[in-house]
C-alpha cells in the first residue's frame, strides 16, 4: 500500500473506482492519509454490517483501535440510511450531521485539522437505478458542504475544512440508462478524482484552491442542446460524459463504435437531430470518413467535430453527393484540454 496519496482537501468529490476491491483499497488509503493529517475520519458505508467487509477495512487502517478509542475515526452503517432514503426520509442523515457537530466540539484543539467523510449510499442508489433518490441524497451532502464553505468564508479562515468523498463505479457511466443521469450525479460535486486522489475534472465556477462555489454554471443553451459522441476509448467516454454534464450539457449520447453512431444519428427526425456529433478517427469498426460521409449525405447541415491524433490532410475530402467537405475545420488534435471540447461545441452552436 502506498505511504501517501493525494488527498483532495475541502472538496465534495466524486471518486471514480473500477471495482469493489479497488474502492476498498482507495477508501482505506484516504482514511489513513486523513488520520495522518489529524482529520476526523468517518467511514460511512452500507457494507458496515458485513463482517467480512468490516474486518478487511479495519485490518488495513493504521492504529485502528487507538484511533477508534481517541474518536479520531468513526464508522457509520449506512444501510438504515439507504432504506430511509427509499422512502424519501433523510432523518438519519440529519442525525448524522448533529453527531458530527458534537464530535467537532469535543475535538476543538490546535491538532484538529478538519473532517474527511467517505460515504457510499448515493453510489448504491445509482447502481440500483434509483436516480431520483440518489440525487436527493447528493443534494443533502452538497447542502452540508456549501453551508460548511459559507461558514468558513464568514469566519475568514479555514478551520475544520470538510472533505466529502462519494464513490461511483466508472463502469456504469457509459451504459444506458446510467449515462442519461450523469448530470444529476455531477452537478452536486466540485471535482472528480481517481483512486489515488488525482484530480480528473474541476467544475466550472470552482477554484482549484480555496472555497470557491462548488456548483457548475450550466447555461440554458447547453441544457437544450443534444450531443452525440463516438469514442472507442472507455476512459475517455467516461471523462467526456462526466465533464460535459458538469459543464451544463444534459442530453448527451456516447457510443463506442461507428455503426452505433450512424444508427443513432440517422434514426432521428430533423427536429430531434443532434446539434453536434463528435467523431474520433480511431473507430474500430468503420472508418471515420465513411461514418461522417453517410451522416452528411443524409443530413447536409449536420455539425461534426473530429478528435484525432492524425493530421487533417486526409480528413477534408468532399462528399460526392453534396460537394461539402466530410469533415469541417473543427478538429481537436489529441491530447487536448478537456475544456477545448465544450468550447468547440459552443462555437459551432453559436455560429449555426
Amino acid at each position: 500500500m502506498p505511504n501517501k496519496i493525494t488527498l483532495a482537501r475541502n472538496k465534495h468529490a466524486i471518486l471514480l473506482y473500477k471495482n469493489k476491491s479497488n474502492l476498498n483499497l482507495a477508501s482505506v488509503q484516504f482514511i489513513n492519509q486523513g488520520l495522518k493529517e489529524k482529520q476526523l475520519c468517518i467511514y460511512a458505508s452500507i457494507y458496515c454490517s458485513d463482517k467480512s467487509h468490516l474486518s478487511y477495512i479495519t485490518s488495513q487502517i493504521t492504529d485502528y483501535k487507538k484511533n477508534i478509542k481517541m474518536r479520531n475515526l468513526l464508522f457509520v452503517d449506512l444501510k438504515p440510511f439507504y432504506e430511509c432514503a427509499l422512502n424519501g426520509d433523510l432523518t438519519p442523515f440529519e442525525e448524522l450531521e448533529m453527531q458530527l457537530q458534537k464530535e467537532l466540539v469535543k475535538r476543538r484543539s490546535a491538532d484538529n485539522d478538519g473532517v474527511l467523510i467517505v460515504a457510499d449510499c448515493a453510489d448504491n442508489l445509482y447502481k440500483n437505478q434509483l436516480f431520483d433518490h440518489c440525487e436527493m441524497v447528493e443534494n443533502w451532502w452538497h447542502r452540508i458542504y456549501k453551508e460548511w464553505q459559507e461558514e468558513q468564508q464568514e469566519q475568514g479562515k479555514k478551520r475544520n475544512p470538510l472533505t466529502i468523498i462519494c464513490p461511483y463505479s466508472s463502469s456504469f457511466f457509459s451504459k444506458h440508462p446510467f449515462d442519461q443521469h450523469l448530470h444529476q450525479v455531477s452537478h452536486n460535486h466540485s471535482i472528480v478524482i481517481d483512486t489515488v486522489g488525482h484530480t480528473l475534472i474541476v467544475h466550472t465556477g470552482t477554484k482549484e484552491e480555496g472555497t470557491g462555489s462548488a456548483k457548475p454554471i450550466a447555461s440554458q443553451i447547453r441544457l437544450s442542446k443534444r450531443i452525440l459522441i463516438a469514442e472507442p476509448d472507455p476512459d475517455l467516454r467516461q471523462l467526456y460524459g462526466i465533464y460535459l454534464s458538469q459543464m451544463g450539457y444534459k442530453d448527451i449520447m456516447i457510443t463506442d463504435s461507428g455503426r452505433k453512431c450512424l444508427a443513432e444519428a440517422l434514426k432521428l427526425a430533423h427536429s430531434q437531430a443532434y446539434h453536434v456529433i463528435v467523431l474520433d478517427t480511431h473507430l474500430k469498426d468503420i472508418p471515420v470518413t465513411q461514418v461522417a460521409k453517410k451522416i452528411i449525405d443524409k443530413k447536409p447541415d449536420q455539425q461534426i467535430i473530429i478528435t484525432t491524433t492524425l493530421t487533417s490532410d486526409n480528413l477534408n475530402q468532399p462528399s460526392s453527393s453534396t460537394g461539402r467537405r466530410i469533415i469541417t475545420e473543427t478538429i481537436l488534435t489529441k491530447p487536448f484540454r478537456l475544456s477545448s471540447l465544450p468550447f468547440a461545441i459552443d462555437k459551432i452552436i453559436l455560429e449555426a
